[in-house]
């Protein structure tokens, strides 16, 4: 890998790192799990075409879009700071549970690395 590609790695591992600590500090009410997947996890991130990608599971009772706000304004902030773009897809319990065979879950799931 070269010292470019090793910056770019580092850049999505900081960011991922960066994404989680200030979504631990939000004590985010009614946040059951943040899990981190994709190409940061498996170590292939490559420049600043990919991503670093978070799925958050909230309890079913939850308001979904006012923690929606709070992990993507988070996440607005993380990219301005360190550049990766952070994803973060917000699902429900039940719904993570009803689709969990679904290709995006079973991956994510299986790759993934739990951070809440």
């Amino acid at each position: 890998m070269s010292t470019r590609e090793d910056r770019r790695a580092t850049a999505h591992a900081s960011a991922a790192r960066a994404f989680v600590e200030r979504v631990r500090e939000r004590d985010i009410d009614r946040l059951d799990t943040l899990l981190q997947f994709g190409s940061t996890v498996r170590g292939e991130a490559s420049g600043l075409g990919s991503d670093v990608d978070f799925l958050a599971i909230v309890d079913d009772d939850a308001d979904r879009d006012a923690v929606e706000t709070i992990l993507s304004d988070t996440a607005y902030d993380v990219m301005v700071e360190y550049g990766p773009v952070v994803e973060v897809h917000v699902r429900s319990r039940s719904a993570v549970e009803r689709q969990r065979d679904h290709p995006f879950f079973s991956r994510a799931f299986r790759e993934g690395k739990i951070h809440v």
